[in-house]
């Protein structure tokens, strides 16, 4: 079983990789997109006709996607002042709870951004830009699926701890500062 579920967590491991790959091009496609505005806005006196509004509705994609991905590394903000004087079981506990906790918050969350974004898709709710009108729905299903990919990554941690026994333990997650130092 714990094979099992260690296998299934590397394999979701790349789907968060792929959807973290896709955020980084959208941020790259959102920088040109805000260059290319400011540049027509000074030089030609017109900016990109919906740029600002574009910019919005890939800004949820580029935030939303990679969360999975974070807590898949291991490499969200973790505060164990309190918790590092904790045995190794009750810190088992606390991790197994958290992330439970987390995979029914963000189940919760996915379900109502669903819902919101369904709405959105059914009255054609759209955001006037300058010359150009968007569809505010994809951003909507944006926040959905990145909150489906941070709860499922939930659910695979909380499963880990329990048959695994990890405690969140993320010593192995510290960086190596010697391997830095050598590509100087």
């Amino acid at each position: 079983m714990k094979r099992t579920i260690l296998r299934l967590r590397r394999a979701f491991g790349r789907v968060l990789l792929g959807a973290t790959l896709l955020s980084g091009v959208i941020c790259f496609v959102m920088m040109w997109l805000i260059d290319a505005n400011a540049l027509s806005r000074k030089i030609f006196n017109a900016p990109v006709p919906g740029g600002v509004e574009l910019t919005q509705s890939l800004l949820t994609a580029s935030i939303m996607l990679p969360f999975g991905y974070v807590l898949f590394r291991g490499e969200h903000v973790n505060t164990v002042f309190l918790t590092s004087r904790f045995s190794k079981a009750a810190n088992r506990f606390l991790y197994l709870f958290w992330m439970t906790v987390g995979f029914l918050l963000f189940c919760a969350v996915a379900y109502g951004s669903f819902n919101f974004a369904l709405r959105s898709y059914a009255m054609n709710e759209q955001v006037w830009g300058a010359t150009v009108r968007f569809p505010l729905y994809p951003a909507k299903f944006a926040v959905t699926v990145g909150a489906v990919l941070i709860a499922v990554q939930f659910a695979l941690e909380a499963l880990v701890a329990l048959f695994a026994h990890s405690d969140g333990d993320l010593s192995a997650a510290m960086p190596d500062h010697e391997k830095d130092h050598l590509h100087v």
